[in-house]
């Protein structure tokens, strides 16, 4: 007797598992052969994911367990000028214990005349308040500073320099005591060069200290007590207090939340854009489940309809082959998570000696549900179709082929993908440190979708129309050609498909390729015919006559010039505070920090003035300023505007005279702020100037040791030197950048491996068709070729298109940085394409051509 189950339908019944899943399991027993590319697809863009979100985890980890040594301790003051002398005092009062450190570049002479731009730090004996230096031989810091300077391994290797050696900085001659192995707040500040280490009183005895030299110093705070509770409001309360103390001091104050903000940065944006890079490949990825989970059902056909037969239903079918497809994807992801967790732990390991801070080593889960929630929306997204067509298999197919491909109605399959597509766009969409940015890849990956549907519609429409018209008909292998052409537009053509599979996996890789391209040439380009060799600063304004003779006597020095400089922050534009101005986002950076301002009665070589008209000559008025036209623009500043400049602790207000355009990639001797002389020409300040030579390595030694030697207190820097440092950085961003390219190239192979593998039982038989009906192996493989050429030369041609808009719209967008076409990658990527669908052609025909025709017409 059955009993009725208020809320049920008389006679419903859960529905049961048992049975669909172990159909499932017997049905899928060495039936997996057709589904490796889709666990591959699935796998390859998980693990994308998940490793670049574990390496990113991995170093924000580190940065954030290392927060206060990064940092120095719980508050950093630093400034451009002498701190307050009343500012220790004050702090020491509070029990807060307080450490020193001077920042400065300057020269390092070895004892046999090398030399080298290196960054000076001078510490006192409190440093470090948190963390340890590690020094090589082992001892304390203090006395190895007792005993002379510490230098980095680089400077050690670079000047061939041991122990025991004299190094000289500035007028100062001192042993080295040995190598910094380890400095706790090596992160909190980005350099081009390596560093030196003393003590704070002998940096004050080697003479680099004049008034207007550039110096850093900063100023490290720790609370008395590690442990006490409200730790964050405390330091919140002690950066007001300093602040309101010191209002017209050019203070920048940090905490241990903005410890390390150069490195964060890079890496939040690196990783970003990484990870979008992974989510193309998944996406694309997708296409092949698709491809490859369709043709495995369709092999399945004939189970499919015989289970039909023997009385399953629509929703135990549907059971069945969700369980299969469940199973299979998610081995597929699990497969991703897996390498997600084996490639980043790898990884740190080789990276351990590159990165400024340990990365945390843990094991981090956010990224890989991330990733693992990321795998099963795209193989949801893209199997949910086929599966329907599979649930739609009727006894029919037993006797006569199945409309497998046949369209299904209704709305419910369009209303549960766009569901779909929406929940992945949101996650994508709140996951990301730049919300904006994802949702502009999502739209473009939906453009790109919908351009290369339409590319593969037209490439359909146009090869029908040339072959109707005969035009394939005349002329040399006409019967090849006009067969080549008819495939690209017969029903069930793959020709859409095999399009977007490989022209979405180029776009990316010539997108990524122009993208590094256009860095490589705004960063490493050829330098211009005029640009300078050296720039030297700190010079003192007693010693100009010194320099000029120096360098006059030289053959090897070119055109010098020189500029005073001095230091300077913005407070105020049109009256209006800094913090408040209503600046472009591409010229808000100006607004922070502090800035080179000169002084120049007349308008330095090469001035181009393009509002507004410079002073005239011996002008002793109020101070006027000639300003930089683009960041004018970004602030809304025009001629007649004021701003505010803190010159020294004391604020200024300049009237713009003019507005220059700047050519910065000239590399000449070029400042932003240039003010009238007069009012600011009594301020301590330095000369900068710019020398040419010829470039040869063995001349600018010879201009670098006489400027050096007969003024210890100068600093040369050597463009070139420079630039290959810059160069370095470009090289190893430009690996990462190729190893995701290459596996957006990797996804879009294994997209088109998928659907070559789901079309070749047609090919098989429209091979025998056609050789039963005279046709040659050799015009088979001909034909073909022109199929897999002309697919292969419009995706390319496509795919150029699509890269250099998507690489404009990163450096336009994301890194303001200017943009220029590459002929030659684009031509590369149309080669590629090109040789990559013939391949593929190749490969994909090989096997078709060995059927029997006979065997294939009895199977037919």
């Amino acid at each position: 007797m059955s009993r009725h189950i208020p809320g049920r339908r008389p006679g419903w019944s859960p529905p049961s598992w048992r049975l669909p899943l172990s159909i499932a399991l017997r049905d899928m027993r060495g039936t997996l052969s057709g589904m490796r590319i889709v666990l591959a697809c699935l796998a390859l863009g998980v693990a994308a994911i998940g490793t670049v979100g574990g390496l990113r985890a991995a170093i924000q980890g580190g940065v954030a367990s290392q927060r206060r040594a990064i940092l120095g301790g719980d508050l950093s003051v630093e400034s451009p000028d002498p701190l307050p002398a009343d500012l220790a005092p004050f702090l020491r009062a509070q029990g807060l214990r307080i450490a020193e450190k001077t920042r400065l570049r300057s020269m390092l002479y070895g004892p046999h005349g090398q030399r080298m731009l290196v960054e000076v730090s001078a510490v006192d004996a409190a440093y470090p308040l948190v963390g340890a230096v590690t020094v090589d031989p082992a001892r304390t810091l203090s006395s190895a500073l007792a005993q002379g300077v510490l230098v980095e391994p680089l400077i050690e290797d670079r000047l061939g320099v041991h122990p025991g050696d004299t190094l000289r900085i500035g007028t100062l001659a001192l042993p080295l005591a040995g190598a910094l192995a380890h400095v706790p707040d090596g992160a909190s500040s980005t350099s081009l060069a390596p560093e030196v280490m003393l003590s704070q009183a002998r940096l004050e005895q080697s003479g680099l200290l004049a008034p207007g030299a550039l110096v850093t110093y900063r100023l490290r705070i720790a609370l008395p007590d590690d442990r006490m509770q409200g730790r964050a409001r405390r330091v919140q309360d002690l950066a007001r207090t300093i602040s309101q103390r010191y209002p017209e001091q050019p203070l920048r104050l940090r905490d241990v939340q903005d410890a390390a903000p150069a490195l964060t940065q890079v890496v939040a944006q690196v990783s970003q854009f990484m990870t979008l890079i992974g989510l193309a490949s998944l996406l694309l990825g997708g296409l092949g489940v698709a491809s490859g989970v369709s043709a495995w059902l369709q092999a399945r056909t004939e189970t499919l309809a015989v289970l039909r037969c023997l009385g399953a239903s629509s929703g135990t079918i549907a059971r069945i082959v969700s369980l299969q497809l469940g199973l299979l994807c998610g081995a597929g992801v699990l497969a991703g998570v897996l390498a997600g967790i084996v490639v980043p732990a790898v990884a740190i390991h080789e990276l351990a000696g590159l990165l400024p801070v340990s990365p945390d080593a843990g094991f981090h889960p956010a990224p890989l549900l991330l990733a693992a929630a990321f795998g099963l929306l795209v193989a949801t997204l893209f199997t949910l179709p086929p599966l329907l067509r599979a649930v739609r298999v009727s006894p029919v197919a037993l006797f006569r082929d199945d409309p497998w491909e046949r369209r299904i109605g209704g709305w419910r399959l369009p209303a549960v993908l766009a569901a779909l597509v929406a929940v992945l766009v949101l996650l994508a969409t709140l996951t990301s440190p730049s919300p904006w940015l994802a949702l502009g890849f999502c739209g473009a990956a939906a453009c790109i979708l919908l351009l290369f549907r339409g590319a593969g519609l037209l490439l359909r429409l146009g090869a029908g129309a040339v072959s109707r018209t005969g035009l394939a008909r005349t002329g040399l292998g006409s019967a090849w050609l006009a067969l080549g052409l008819r495939a690209l537009h017969r029903p069930g053509s793959p020709a859409s498909a095999m399009l977007l599979a490989l022209g979405a996996g180029l776009s990316t890789l010539a997108g990524i390729a122009l993208i590094e391209g256009n860095i490589r040439a705004a960063v490493l380009g050829q330098l211009p015919v005029d640009a300078p060799s050296f720039y030297f600063i700190d010079i003192q304004p007693d010693e100009a006559a010194r320099f000029d003779a120096v360098l006059h006597a030289l053959p090897q020095a070119g055109q010098v010039r020189q500029l005073p400089s001095l230091r300077a922050r913005v407070v105020a534009v049109n009256g209006v505070p800094v913090g408040q101005v209503r600046a472009s986002p591409q010229t808000r950076w100006a607004l922070r920090g502090d800035h080179g301002l000169s002084l120049s009665a007349a308008p330095p070589p090469g001035t181009h003035i393009a509002q507004g008209a410079w002073w005239p000559a011996g002008y002793a008025g109020p101070p006027l300023l000639s300003f930089d036209a683009d960041l004018a623009r970004g602030w809304g500043v025009r001629v007649g505007s004021t701003i505010t400049l803190n010159v020294l602790g004391r604020n200024v207000d300049l009237r713009v005279a003019s507005l220059r355009d700047i050519a910065w990639r000239s590399l000449q001797l070029n400042f932003a702020f240039i003010a009238s002389p007069g009012l600011l020409s009594g301020a301590p300040h330095t000369l900068v100037a710019t020398v040419g030579s010829s470039g040869r390595p063995a001349d600018d030694a010879a201009i670098l040791q006489a400027v050096t030697d007969a003024l210890p207190n100068v600093t040369g820097i050597r463009v070139a030197d420079v630039l290959g440092e810059i160069g370095s950085l470009v090289h190893r961003m430009a690996l990462a950048l190729q190893a995701m390219g290459v596996l957006a190239l990797l996804s879009g192979a294994l997209v088109l491996a998928a659907t070559l593998a789901s079309g070749q039982a047609a090919r098989r038989r429209e091979a025998a068709i056609l050789r039963s009906l005279g046709a040659t192996g050799r015009q088979l493989r001909a034909a073909w070729l022109v199929e897999f050429g002309v697919m292969g030369a419009v995706a390319g041609v496509a795919a150029s298109g699509v890269g250099a808009a998507l690489s404009w719209l990163v450096l336009h967008f994301v890194l303001q940085a200017p943009w220029r076409l590459l002929p030659g990658t684009l031509a590369a990527t149309i080669a590629g394409a090109i040789l990559l669908m013939l391949l593929a052609g190749l490969l994909a025909t090989r096997q078709a051509l060995r059927a029997s025709p006979a065997e294939l017409l009895r199977q037919g």
